[in-house]
């Protein structure tokens, strides 16, 4: 109680220390919600009672507004933390399906223009055109016409008639299909390699929930304990993030690049059964990865050749990138998920597959896979398919006789 009394005057004597440890923690609180580490449901609330505004005020269409604010059928809203290079992201329930809502940069130049103080947009035909460049360029991708007209319309089977509407549904479009997760999820439905795009509100688009991964937000630190049981759950993601990198090498016209891998970058169905890429934000194919290093202007190194994890050579003799990409995604991935943290070559941080239970010819495999020449420092060589094969056939064996032990 006396404490309490002389707490005005203790704070008044230390006022200075006082004010600029309340400015410190201020600031530092600040910045965790500005970067999106911390967050609270209400910013998720926020973000729908704007979109319902504007939806009441009829600047937002889309498949989902309704169930968002009118019927309320979407509820459960959910903030999403660790964002930090992303929108605003949040998750909700719409009759027991869980889904993940995403807003796309509203800092794009708008379709319109005017023509002598007269308000323009392009006809059906230029739009459909636009769609089509804006796929070539970005994913190096010829649309089929029908898959343009699917792309054009926020409905698939909806042909907007009335010209105000089909206007506002062309700028909406236009600001969706410029991200390249809305584009991915949209053209590639029939591939199960991205989360499935389940509808839009206005410059919002939601696609399914996938389960994360049991472990930590980092790249390779994990939340699991080390048993028997748990080196068997490891074992199977390793062998899910294989297979799935094998269908981005194989089941595209091109193989696809994720240059931003992460372990809270894959997410996995409820049935446990199937894993996914589910930030796409810099996943693209090869040809569009190799133009990136083209357009670099000058390097003096190779780390100048880099693009976030894809990796390129520089040619110091004239000063300018190749355009080879000089990793793939299983590099990066033995790099950066299954060894985990290294520092001079020594393991700093365990990775998923770096365990007490890791035999030497499993470790051995990981890192000819991360650093195939052997050489310390930025390797510019992709695994051979022997070594992926190894890999491979090794994690399966393990894993299968990780999983005889417990039926035994």
């Amino acid at each position: 109680m006396l404490l309490i009394r002389r707490l005005p005057g203790i704070l008044y004597t230390y006022r200075y220390p006082t004010y600029s440890a309340g400015i410190i923690v201020s600031t530092f609180v600040y910045l965790l919600f500005r970067w999106n580490l911390l967050c609270v449901n209400l910013q998720a609330w926020q973000h729908v009672k704007r979109l319902c505004h504007l939806y009441d005020q009829g600047l937002a269409i889309g498949s989902l507004c309704a169930p968002l604010c009118v019927s309320k059928d979407i509820k459960s809203l959910t903030c999403h933390s660790f964002q930090a290079t992303k929108q605003p992201v949040f998750s909700a329930e719409w009759h027991n399906i869980k889904l993940v809502f995403k807003s796309v940069p509203t800092d794009v130049q708008p379709i319109h223009w005017h023509d002598n103080g007269v308000l323009k947009y392009p006809t059906e035909k230029e739009f459909l055109s636009t769609i089509r460049t804006i796929v070539k360029r970005k994913l190096n991708l010829t649309l089929a016409y029908d898959t343009a007209v699917r792309l054009a319309r926020l409905k698939p089977s909806y042909e907007e008639k009335d010209v105000m509407k089909r206007r506002l549904e062309m700028e909406i479009l236009w600001h969706l299909l410029q991200d390249n997760e809305y584009l991915l999820s949209t053209i590639f439905t029939d591939k199960d390699v991205f989360p499935q795009l389940i509808g839009t509100c206005g410059g919002y688009f939601a696609v399914e929930y996938l389960e994360p991964l049991p472990f930590s937000h980092s790249t390779a630190v994990f939340s699991l304990g080390d048993s028997k049981e748990d080196w068997g759950l490891r074992l199977r993601v390793a062998l899910q993030i294989l297979e799935l990198l094998d269908e981005l090498e194989t089941s595209f016209r091109e193989p696809f690049h994720l240059c931003d891998i992460k372990m809270n970058h894959f997410g996995i169905t409820s049935d446990k059964k199937k894993l996914k890429f589910i930030d796409l934000d810099e996943a693209f194919p090869r040809t569009i990865i190799s133009s990136i290093f083209k357009d670099i202007t000058s390097c003096n190194g190779d780390e100048d050749c880099d693009f976030l994890d894809c990796r390129s050579f520089c040619n110091k003799s004239i000063h300018k990138c190749h355009s080879n990409v000089g990793n793939n995604n299983l590099q990066i991935v033995c790099e950066k998920i299954f060894l985990g943290w290294r520092m001079s070559n020594t393991i700093i941080v365990p990775g998923l597959l770096m365990s007490q239970h890791t035999p030497s010819e499993l470790a051995s495999i990981l890192r000819q896979c991360a650093n195939p020449e052997g050489l310390e420092g930025k390797v510019r060589t992709t695994p051979d398919e022997e070594i992926r094969k190894r890999l491979y056939n090794v994690l399966y064996e393990i894993e299968h006789s990780v999983n005889n032990d417990f039926f035994l």
